[in-house]
């Protein structure tokens, strides 16, 4: 029976377009991930959302005069067209207010859980806009963040990962007006995480995660779980099921943990997905590390043990522009629709791949990425390619006057070596190290050494006595060629078919097996003038 991997990317809110912090984090690594499982025979699906209800999508609406909905449906498409430009592949973006089972499981989980006593009623006080007559929950309070003391949204702190409760942040304002709000006794639904210590404790035993959400795991354990507020006074998304709070609505990240299930369901039988021999990645920001490693895990272990949690959780930390955050309020971001009237979207993957904000935040400027690319990894790529398509030309005039000869001792030192590189870029591919910077290098790596090995070559390809060696020689460059478009798919998929099909090799790469490329493809003497039909590899 063929085990099913669901790889997820955190549903982005769609209150403004995708920018290159959004596409340096979960949706490029996830999309990098599930291209190479597929590549290795697995069942995998990818799997993203819109995130409608999200109160950061109202308070856009308030502040543009326009309507949640429409803002939800306006940005919400913008964030599609950036993933499908880019080749970010989802096999299914759920949105919540088109699938009927989004709303019902939201509501039937918090139901069960409320009347298992799971969730309960608690009276806080609540920060309040009087100018603005609205309760200042999440998107619509600011104020120093209780635990850091850095600057936060309401709910959860951005920069240590740890959740508010509104109330307590200090100096609270409306992000609306900006006038300070005032504290008011609200009594909310509220889910105590501390019941759940055992099982998130065994969870996160066994779960692989980085080092940074480990140890946010470990300090809300030592310090004492809280309680997270899991409905707030509101009018935008889904309604509490519960009398007396029914005017309320559920709070957006509790919603999601059953999003990912109905969206999963879209699939066929979302059990197939989250239960029995199912596995579960999740990709996503440091920012939302809170939600995934610990708030969805108490619920599906207290709804229903059945529900497979993740095996594994990739995370980012923040992507940064010329050094400073990027902000969608302050425009200061690079948007993907904009930057690809310029940059092919290949560009932009490989780029951002290597300069993936793995453990550390790191910073886009335009120099390093021109520097990066077209001052050095290309020009070597593209001039090897350019290269090889001459030595392939010349190997091929001189075949034919040749008696086939024992294979060249150096050309089966460059297949074997190719197959060595190769299964390091499966290694760097895989979990729990995934590094698309790792696979990246060794590709060029793979590059270089091909390079070298053709630069050999040509010492030989002259003599009369040596044409057949030297095709040999050719042949093993030309299959490290092929080598390269099959690690380059998950990262660069277009460039890696300009390749393949330079090669004139038949199909999509994307079909091509990664056991397949470890025994090696052999590629048709006659091929084309790679460095003129790989124009994506051409330094701009």
């Amino acid at each position: 029976m063929t085990t099913n991997l669901l790889v997820t990317a955190t549903p982005p809110t769609p209150n403004g377009e995708l920018h290159l912090g959004h596409l340096s984090g979960p949706y490029l690594s996830g999309d990098v991930f599930a291209r190479h499982q597929t590549q290795l025979g697995v069942n995998v699906a990818y799997l993203s959302g819109i995130d409608d209800n999200q109160s950061y999508t109202e308070s856009r609406a308030v502040l543009d005069g326009t309507t949640a909905e429409e803002t939800a449906d306006r940005y919400g498409a913008l964030i599609e067209r950036a993933w499908t430009e880019t080749g970010v592949a989802f096999d299914v973006v759920g949105h919540p207010r088109r699938l009927p089972l989004h709303r019902k499981l939201t509501r039937d989980i918090f139901t069960a859980l409320y009347e298992r006593g799971d969730i309960v009623a608690r009276v806080k006080p609540l920060p309040y806009c009087v100018p603005c007559d609205r309760w200042a929950y999440e998107a619509y309070v600011a104020g120093a963040c209780p635990h850091c003391g850095t600057k936060s949204g309401g709910n959860a702190c951005e920069v240590c990962g740890r959740p508010n409760d509104c109330g307590n942040l200090a100096d609270p304002h409306c992000t609306i007006c900006g006038e300070p709000c005032e504290p008011r006794d609200c009594e909310r639904l509220y889910l105590p995480l501390e019941r759940h210590r055992r099982a998130l404790e065994e969870f996160w035993h066994t779960a692989d995660m980085n080092g940074h959400l480990t140890a946010l795991c470990r300090s809300l354990a030592d310090g004492g779980l809280p309680e997270i507020a899991v409905s707030h006074p509101a009018d935008w998304g889904i309604e509490v099921p519960v009398q007396g709070f029914t005017e309320q609505r559920i709070y957006v990240w509790f919603e999601m943990a059953a999003g990912y299930l109905a969206a999963a369901d879209e699939l066929g039988d979302w059990r197939d997905w989250w239960s029995g021999d199912g596995r579960v990645v999740q990709f996503f920001g440091y920012d939302n590390g809170l939600f995934h490693a610990v708030l969805f895990p108490a619920i599906f272990s207290a709804w229903d043990p059945a529900v497979k949690l993740p095996v594994a959780f990739v995370s980012n930390e923040f992507y940064r522009l010329d050094g400073l955050k990027i902000s969608t309020s302050r425009r200061h971001a690079i948007w993907i629709l904009d930057a690809l009237k310029t940059v092919p979207a290949d560009h932009l993957r490989l780029y951002l791949c290597w300069d993936r904000p793995t453990a550390a935040q790191s910073s886009f400027t335009r120099e390093e990425f021109d520097s990066f690319l077209h001052g050095d990894l290309l020009p070597r790529w593209h001039g090897w390619l350019t290269a090889l398509a001459g030595r392939a030309e010349t190997a091929a005039a001189g075949a034919e006057q040749q008696d086939p000869g024992p294979r060249d001792r150096p050309a089966g030192r460059l297949r074997t070596r190719t197959r060595r590189l190769l299964e390091l870029v499966d290694e760097a591919y895989a979990l729990p190290d995934f590094s698309p910077r790792t696979a990246i290098q060794l590709l060029d790596v793979l590059v270089r050494e091909a390079a070298e090995a053709g630069e050999d070559a040509d010492h030989i390809a002259d003599e009369p006595g040596l044409r057949e060696e030297f095709a040999q020689r050719v042949a093993a460059q030309l299959s490290a060629a092929a080598a390269l478009a099959v690690g380059l798919h998950p990262v660069a998929p277009a460039m890696a078919q300009q390749l393949w099909a330079g090669l004139q090799l038949p199909g999509d790469v994307a079909e091509v097996r990664w056991a397949q490329a470890l025994e090696g493809i052999s590629v048709p003497a006659k091929i084309a003038d790679l460095g003129g039909v790989c124009s994506l590899f051409a330094p701009r």
